[in-house]
This record gives C-alpha cells, structure tokens and sequence, in this order.
C-alpha cells in the first residue's frame, strides 16, 4: 500500500502529465485552426509540357480554372485532348495535397508527444486524431507524341448526323418549319 508522501508524489506526477497532454492538445488544435485557414487559400496549379493546357484546383483538388492554349486542339483528337486534361488535373491535385501535407507536417509529427494512453491505459489515442490520410495516385499513361496525331481532329468532309426520331416529329413543335431542315436557307 502506498503511503501519503507516495499517493502525492504520484498524484503530482499524473497531474503534470495531464497537464502537459492538455497543453500539447490546445497548441495542436490551434495549429490545426490556424493550418486550415491557410490551406483554404491553397490552390494547385499545372500545366502540359507545351502549355497549351493549364489546370488550376483548390485546396480540395476540385477544379477552379482551366485554360486551353490556341493550339489546345492542333493536331490531337478530343480523346488525347480529354486524357492530357485529366493528366494535368491530376497533377494540379497532387500539387495542392503535397501543400497540404507540408502544412500540416508539424500537426501531425508524434515525436515527443504525450498520448492518452500513457495517462490512461486502453483509452484511445489521440494521434489517430491529427493523422492525414495518404491516396495514392494510379498510374497516368504517359502524354501523347507527336507520332500519335495522324490528322487534325478538324475534318474537311461533313459526315453526316445521325437524328434520333423522324424528321417530321422534331418539327412538330415549330409548325414543320424548323431551321434544321432549311440547309443553308435562312
């Protein structure tokens, strides 16, 4: 049995664990409040290697800016033009996570921090608490080259367009004068 000096030497020692711990949680958490607001003003940026493709997310991945270059769609099909797109999108993300977990780098180091668990046996911890998932990236196709784009995706013949429905059924609504079946007569 512990006598009174033990019982108060071992009270003050838990005391100034708690202590510690609750003043380690409130730095963390103001961190945490102040690495928020500036992860809110993050935004992620890249380009294609010519340029002519230039994607802008925010602090979420979620796209905010596109941009297409004049020459965006020169010698590519809308399929290439789609991947290099999503390809560049991807990376703007990637740019703006890598931010993140550089802000949040400090908030989330366990080293020298006091848990609940060594306090209390079997409670949970708390640096499940601050911990940032990582997503990995699948693996990107690698960009189109020159030798992929045998032609412009302009084509000089019109093929011609396939309608869904009869052509009397789609005038219906405009009296059978509709614009579409005047051709070149306006």
């Amino acid at each position: 049995m512990l006598d009174d000096e033990q019982l108060a030497a071992r009270n003050a020692e838990l005391r100034g664990t708690l202590d510690t711990l609750m003043r380690e949680l409130k730095e963390r958490t103001d961190g945490l409040r102040d690495a928020q607001a500036a992860i809110a003003a993050m935004s992620g940026v890249a380009s294609s290697p010519d340029g002519n493709v230039v994607v802008t997310v925010d602090a979420t991945g979620v796209l905010d800016e596109l941009e297409l270059g004049p020459r965006a769609f020169d010698r590519v099909t809308p399929e290439q033009l789609a991947q290099t797109i999503t390809q560049v999108a991807r990376r703007a993300a990637m740019n703006v996570r890598e931010q993140v977990n550089a802000e949040m780098a400090p908030l989330t180091s366990e080293e020298g921090m006091v848990d609940l668990p060594d306090v209390v046996p079997g409670a949970p911890s708390l640096k499940d608490f601050f911990k940032v998932e990582q997503r990995e990236e699948p693996a990107a196709p690698p960009p189109p080259s020159d030798e992929d784009f045998g032609s412009s995706v302009l084509r000089r013949e019109a093929r011609p367009v396939q309608r869904a429905g009869s052509a009397e059924s789609d005038d219906e609504d405009f009296g059978g004068d509709s614009i579409m079946g005047r051709g070149h007569r306006w």
